[in-house]
């Protein structure tokens, strides 16, 4: 999740090849974090030649879902949403 407004610079960033492929710390929240919905919420994936990425504005109650029969790099995924998404009042404030 990364709080609202959010850049290109910093999805791409926690999306990047190396993000994804190497070990990141975890942190135990304690107590549990309270729900939030000003965020930026995403997913991507890949699996035998076809690419996925999801991305989610709870506030906005706006989303994106890109799905593709050829795996386009996860940064090109994450533009194309951050692309259109930012369009919207809250994501770019």
């Amino acid at each position: 999740m990364y709080p609202l407004p959010t850049t290109s610079q910093r999805l791409v960033a926690g999306n990047s090849t190396e993000t994804l492929l190497n070990p990141q710390p975890i942190q135990v929240n304690k107590p549990p974090m309270p729900v939030l919905n000003n965020v930026w919420v995403n997913k991507n994936g890949s699996t035998n030649g076809f690419g996925a990425y999801i991305a989610y504005m709870p506030t906005e109650k706006t989303g994106i879902v890109i799905l593709a029969n050829k795996n386009y790099p996860n940064i090109e995924r994450v533009k194309a949403a951050y692309t259109i998404l930012a369009k919207t009042p809250t994501a770019n404030q």
